[in-house]
């Protein structure tokens, strides 16, 4: 037996051991006080302080009453305040840590400080003081317990979600303008749920143990009700003569704290994170496409532009204030039914060009221009989102992350369909089965009901093309959409694009760090260096080396090196 598949059935052992305690814990909620509660609180001075026996497992309290029937009838306030705080935590603290990374900047920052102030209190300081403010009681004790939590979920969530809401499917949300709480909720949330989850069942125990606390120091529950912590209270005056009141509370507590961390464990210990895709080598790519991309460059002259950028810059601000420039001063033209190339090594600021273009510039960086405009939209200003919708698309890079992996394809396919369209969700379906088969797609009902990722790097991208052929934009840009593909699929989605120009007048905008890719495909390319464009050239001028630029001999060069060195004439 392999240690991966010891280390699975070990962790299946404790999932199934936690929920069986878990389970039995609230079967004796349900069942305890309608079976025992009369023994707990019938008092009986005749029978106190007695000995445990066959009638009284753990002996009687000082009034006479049944300290076991009381420990049972206890379990239910006790389960209710416990799995009550533990929601209040969790709901709050994780809507909270994911909702602020879709605010700006100063307002996130300004939560996330606060937080950090909350977080360096122990969670049992917070809720004494919480407890205090609102006085003894049940309820109280509660709210003060879920308050207290609220900060750890708030740190915790935030930093899971840090990373879900830089993922390709989130901006692509943001692009078809979908509510932030619409993404956080939908997008971010179910994506961060599973460790989340995790540390949520290991923290409840520590839950159960603060509201105990609050009820043995007496802020909590107040008689007459009692819960294990108000048991303890009660027993702990008695410890010498009968200390069978305090052993009782206690052993439920570790048995059911002991429950709940086994239930976490296991669950942690069953989570099987997925491999990422291996890339593609595109210099070989290159060699498929020659001589099967058909078509001549686009000749027809237009006066008008789709997109005309003028004097783009995107940077960020230092810690001192500092602004630093990643994009200089860009200025480009796209004309109807052209493909524009833009190539450059990884950092030149490639892709912030084109989110800009797209109004999509990354959260926490600034950007201005004289003039940023899509088929005559003002990128610079608010566009509305239907419209919007016609006027761009986006094919990223890592077709993994673009889609949410918690939705299934067609619901998230189709949302930018019924939302800006007016599209029901079965035309909505029926027009992506359509559009799907006619990029040569296997069964695309089976695909519309998978998860991303039961689906190939080629399938996705043919649903994001599919996708964008249905909205009929003005501008694709297409972001390096090969790298995680394999060259036989990446030749097929190259030629979707090329297909995707000739059919709808579209122009595209394609991004790629390969020469000998874009020659076969671009119009005109645009070489970038350091955050700025270096050199622009016709397909002729890549074709014959007819360049001038430094850098982009230096790029022919490492380019000319690869191909040589991945050719049997090479020698390596």
């Amino acid at each position: 037996m392999s240690e991966t598949t010891r280390r699975r059935r070990s962790s299946n052992a404790l999932f199934w051991a936690g929920s069986i305690v878990i389970a039995a814990f609230i079967l004796i909620a349900i069942l305890g006080p309608l079976l025992f509660s009369t023994a707990g609180e019938e008092i009986n001075p005749l029978e106190a302080r007695q000995q445990p026996s066959a009638e009284h497992l753990f002996g009687t309290d000082g009034f006479g009453r049944d300290i076991f029937a009381r420990v049972v009838t206890a379990t239910r306030l006790t389960l209710l305040l416990t799995f009550g705080a533990a929601v209040l935590s969790i709901a709050i603290g994780a809507f909270v840590g994911t909702v602020v990374w879709l605010l700006g900047p100063r307002v996130r920052g300004a939560i996330i400080q606060l937080n950090t102030v909350a977080v360096a209190f122990p969670a049992l300081i917070l809720a004494l003081v919480v407890a205090t403010i609102l006085g003894p009681g049940s309820m109280s004790a509660m709210i003060a317990v879920g308050a207290a939590g609220i900060p750890i979920y708030i740190r915790l969530t935030s930093t899971l979600a840090a990373k879900v809401v830089g993922e390709d499917f989130v901006r692509f949300a943001e692009l078809r303008r979908v509510p932030r709480v619409v993404v956080a909720v939908r997008h971010v949330l179910p994506n961060v749920a599973i460790p989340l989850s995790v540390a949520a069942a290991n923290s409840t125990a520590f839950t159960l143990v603060e509201l105990s606390s609050l009820s043995f120091i007496g802020l909590g529950v107040q008689a007459p009700d009692y819960d294990y912590g108000r048991m303890l209270n009660e027993g702990l005056a008695e410890m010498s003569s009968q200390p069978w009141g305090v052993f009782g509370p206690s052993i439920a507590m570790v048995l059911l704290g002991l429950g709940i961390l086994l239930f976490g464990d296991g669950l942690a210990g069953m989570i099987d994170p997925k491999a990422a895709a291996r890339a593609g080598k595109s210099a070989r790519l290159a060699a498929s496409l020659r001589g099967r991309i058909a078509g001549d460059p686009v000749t027809q002259e237009v006066s008008s532009s789709v997109v005309d950028v003028r004097k783009l810059s995107v940077g960020n601000v230092d810690q001192n204030g500092k602004q630093n420039t990643m994009v200089s001063d860009v200025s480009f033209k796209i004309r109807p039914s052209e493909i524009l190339g833009i190539v450059g090594e990884s950092g030149s600021g490639k892709s912030l060009t084109a989110m800009s273009v797209a109004g999509l510039t990354p959260s926490g960086l600034w950007h201005q221009a004289e003039n940023l405009q899509v088929d005559g939209q003002d990128m610079l200003g608010g566009v509305d989102p239907a419209v919007l919708a016609h006027t761009v698309s986006l094919v990223y890079q890592d077709p993994m992350a673009t889609f949410s992996p918690s939705l299934r394809m067609g619901s998230q396919l189709s949302d930018v369909f019924r939302r800006h369209l007016g599209w029901d969700t079965r035309r909505s379906y029926q027009e992506l089965e359509e559009a799907l088969k006619a990029l040569s797609t296997r069964d695309p009902k089976r695909v519309l009901k998978q998860f991303p990722h039961q689906l190939s790097g080629g399938l996705l991208q043919r649903c994001l093309i599919a996708q964008a052929l249905l909205l009929k934009p003005r501008l694709l840009i297409a972001d390096e959409p090969t790298t995680a593909l394999d060259v036989s699929v990446q030749a097929d989605v190259l030629r979707q694009i090329y297909q995707f120009r000739a059919e709808s007048n579209a122009s595209v905008l394609f991004i790629s760090h390969d020469l000998a890719v874009v020659e076969q495909l671009c119009d005109r390319i645009l070489v970038m260096y350091q955050g700025e464009f270096v050199e622009e050239l016709s397909t002729d001028q890549l074709r014959t080396r007819n360049v001038t630029h430094p850098y982009t001999q230096r790029l022919l060069n490492a380019a000319l090196y690869f191909e040589t060195a991945g050719s049997p004439e090479g020698g390596h």
